[in-house]
C-alpha cells in the first residue's frame, strides 16, 4: 500500500491529523488498533468495547508497578480516550508552549469555529452539581461552569458520557476520523502498529499486523504516531529512539459524601469546576454511572453504602505530577510520586472535605489515587521538536505523550490544536 500519510491511532490528535490532511487532497491511512465501536451502541453494549474488549483490555487497562499501585486506563477504538471521556474543553496553557516556540490560538480559534464548545447554561446544571457549586461559592471559590464539546448541543440531557453518549450532543474524536475517511481517508480497524520503516534517515511508512495476523506494509511520505502516552514511545523503541522516561499521569481521586435525602441521579460528570495553578490541582463535580459507583464501593470495601448511589455527592481532584518514573515497550509502567505530590494530594483531600461537608454530606470517604491522561514520554524539545519532528525525518508524534508537562487539565483541545498545526506543517 502507498500513501501520502499514514496516521498511527484515531485519538484526538490522529483523528485531527488524518481530517485535516484529507480534507487538503492528501491521500492518508488512518490505522487504528481498537475496533470501531458507535458512541449509541444500542441497549445491550458493553463498556467494555471501548478498551479494547476482552480481547485487549490487558493493554486498556493498567497498573503502575510501584506504590501507589495506581489504575491507568486508556481506550483503544476509533476515536481513542474521547469515546469514554466526559466532554470538557480547556483551553491550553498557551504560556507554556510559547516557551517551545508553538504558538497555538490560532488552531483554537479555528477549532471553536468547527466545533460547538460552550459551557451549560445554570438551569441546565444537574442537582448534585449544583449543590457542590454552591457549596464551593460559600467557601470563597471561583467554581465556573466549564466549557464542553459539543456536536449539537440542542440535545444535551442530564446523563453519562463515560460509557458512551446514546444522546448524540456529545462531539468525539470518531466523528473527527469518519469526517477523514469521508474525504478519502482509509480506516484500518484491528490493525497494530509494529515498527517504523526507516531509509536513510527518513520514515518511509510503517508495518502492521491485523486481526488476522497478516502483515501489512504501508509505504508512505511521512508518518504520524499518535498512539497516545503509552503507545507512542513504545513505536518510537523500535527505531532506537530514547523515549517513555520522565512521565506525568494526572493523579487524581474522588471524594465521595452522603446526603440525608436522594438526589443524586444520572449526570454528566465535571459541569462546573475550578484550576488552581499554585495548588497544582483541579476539582469538579464527578457523578458516576450507578454501575461505576457499585464497582468502586466493592473495591473499596464500602459495603454499606453499595445501593446509596442517589444520596451520593461525588468530587474529582486531580494534580498536576512532577515529572517521574518511566513506561517500557511491554507496557510496565513505573510511577512514583514525590513528596510534592502527596501533599498536592492531601491539600486536595483537605479542600474536598469541606466542600462536601459545606453542602450537606456525611460519612465522607476518599478512593484510591489512580492515573489519567498518562503523558510526556515523547515531550516537546526532547523526544520531538517544535514541528513534533522526531530525530528521524518526517516521523512525527501528535498525542499526549508530546506534552511537555502536566497540566492537570484535560487535554483534547491541546492536543487537537497540535494536530491541526501538525497538519498544515506536513502538507
Amino acid at each position: 500500500m502507498k500513501k501520502d500519510v499514514v496516521v498511527i491511532g484515531s485519538g484526538a490528535g490522529g483523528a485531527t491529523v488524518a481530517r485535516e490532511l484529507a480534507r487538503q487532497g492528501k491521500h492518508v491511512v488512518l490505522v487504528e488498533w481498537g475496533k470501531d465501536n458507535p458512541p449509541d451502541g444500542g441497549f445491550f453494549a458493553h463498556p467494555l468495547r471501548f478498551f479494547g474488549g476482552f480481547k485487549n483490555k490487558a493493554n486498556a487497562i493498567l497498573q503502575s508497578a510501584d506504590e501507589p499501585f495506581m489504575d491507568i486506563v486508556r481506550c483503544i477504538t476509533t476515536g481513542g480516550s474521547t469515546m469514554a471521556y466526559g466532554g470538557v474543553s480547556w483551553d491550553p496553557p498557551y504560556d507554556l508552549f510559547k516557551e517551545k516556540g508553538i504558538d497555538l490560538e490560532p488552531e483554537v480559534e479555528e477549532i471553536k469555529k468547527e466545533i460547538t464548545i460552550v459551557p451549560l447554561k445554570d438551569r441546565q446544571l444537574g442537582p448534585a452539581a449544583l449543590r457542590i457549586k454552591q457549596s464551593a461559592c460559600e467557601l470563597g471559590m471561583q467554581w465556573d461552569i466549564l466549557d464542553r464539546f459539543f456536536a449539537s448541543a440542542e440535545k444535551f440531557k442530564q446523563t453519562s458520557y463515560l460509557f458512551g453518549d446514546k444522546t448524540g450532543a456529545r462531539w468525539d474524536a470518531r466523528m473527527w476520523a469518519m469526517d477523514a475517511v469521508h474525504h478519502g481517508a482509509q480506516l484500518l480497524n484491528e490493525c497494530f502498529c509494529e515498527d517504523v520503516l526507516v531509509e536513510n534517515g527518513r520514515a518511509v511508512g510503517v508495518v502492521c499486523r491485523d486481526k488476522t495476523n497478516r502483515q501489512v506494509t504501508i509505504h508512505s511520505d511521512a508518518v504520524v504516531l499518535c498512539a497516545g502516552g503509552l503507545g507512542s514511545p513504545k513505536i518510537l523503541e523500535k527505531v532506537r529512539i530514547e523515549a517513555g522516561h520522565d512521565i506525568f499521569v494526572d493523579p487524581y481521586f474522588l471524594a465521595i459524601g452522603y446526603l440525608d435525602t436522594n438526589i443524586c441521579k444520572a449526570e454528566v460528570t465535571r459541569q462546573a469546576g475550578v484550576l488552581l495553578k499554585e495548588e497544582g490541582l483541579s476539582m469538579g463535580d464527578s457523578a458516576l454511572p450507578v454501575p461505576a459507583y457499585r464497582r468502586l464501593v466493592v473495591k473499596h470495601k464500602q459495603f454499606n453504602k453499595l445501593f446509596k448511589r442517589g444520596r451520593a455527592l461525588s468530587l474529582l481532584v486531580e494534580i498536576d505530577d512532577e515529572l517521574t518514573g518511566s513506561v517500557d515497550t511491554n507496557y510496565r509502567i513505573v510511577k512514583p510520586l514525590s513528596k510534592a505530590d502527596l501533599e498536592k494530594l492531601a491539600k486536595g483531600k483537605e479542600m474536598a472535605r469541606k466542600i462536601l461537608e459545606n453542602a450537606g454530606a456525611k460519612d465522607i470517604w476518599f478512593t484510591e489515587v489512580a492515573g489519567v491522561h498518562p503523558g510526556g514520554t515523547c515531550k516537546i524539545g526532547d523526544v520531538v521538536d517544535s514541528n513534533l519532528q522526531t530525530k528521524i525525518e518526517r516521523l512525527y508524534v501528535c498525542d499526549g505523550s508530546v506534552l511537555p508537562e502536566s497540566m492537570a487539565i484535560p487535554p483534547a483541545l491541546t492536543i487537537m490544536a497540535l494536530g491541526k498545526r501538525l497538519a498544515k506543517h506536513i502538507a
